[in-house]
């Protein structure tokens, strides 16, 4: 009975990614924690609704918009490193893009009303003792949309480290 259930014990650690040695393929298979989350509220303003003959024109409204965006992976960055890489500067400038010239055939602008930024790790960096990382990628990210022309008073920024992890839903397989 004991022999089973510890059979049990490691054949659930490996297939949910919990093994301990640092592999390529766990690393390979991890990379979705090494992420940075970007979410912007904001607003469109409608134009107003076509007067009828003879009638007052009416007032524009509002209509709120959300907007998120994800830095993640191999393509954004390296492990134990925050320096953002064109793969997570593409991502950025997508949203960029989208905050100026609006999307699909909606074409009005977003004006921006806050942006939060979560910054996260994978275990492997956690395990390394690199609970800053999540934060100066979140900063990295700021940073990079303050260049962008993005307002960094309405900014805020966090870490959750390797908390909230993408759970591991297949083999770690290059």
């Amino acid at each position: 009975m004991k022999k089973s259930a510890l059979t049990v014990a490691v054949a659930v650690a490996f297939l949910s990614g919990c093994a301990t040695v640092a592999s390529p393929e766990l690393v390979g298979c991890l990379q979705p924690n090494r992420r940075v989350m970007v979410e912007i509220g904001g607003i469109k303003v409608k134009p107003p609704p076509k007067p009828k003959p003879g009638a007052k024109p009416g007032k524009p409204g509002r209509q709120s918009v959300q907007l998120r965006a994800l830095a993640q992976g191999d393509s954004a960055w390296d492990p134990g490193s925050a320096v953002l890489k064109n793969g997570g500067k593409a991502e950025l400038d997508k949203l960029v893009k989208t905050l100026a010239q609006g999307a699909g055939r909606d074409k009005r602008p977003t004006a921006v009303g806050s942006v939060i930024i979560t910054g996260h790790i994978d275990r492997l960096e956690a395990a390394d003792g690199k609970e800053s990382l999540a934060e100066d990628r979140a900063k990295a990210v700021k940073d990079y949309l303050v260049s962008q022309g993005v307002d960094s008073k309405l900014m805020f920024w966090e870490s959750k480290g390797a908390k909230e992890p993408v759970p591991v839903t297949k083999f770690c397989e290059n």
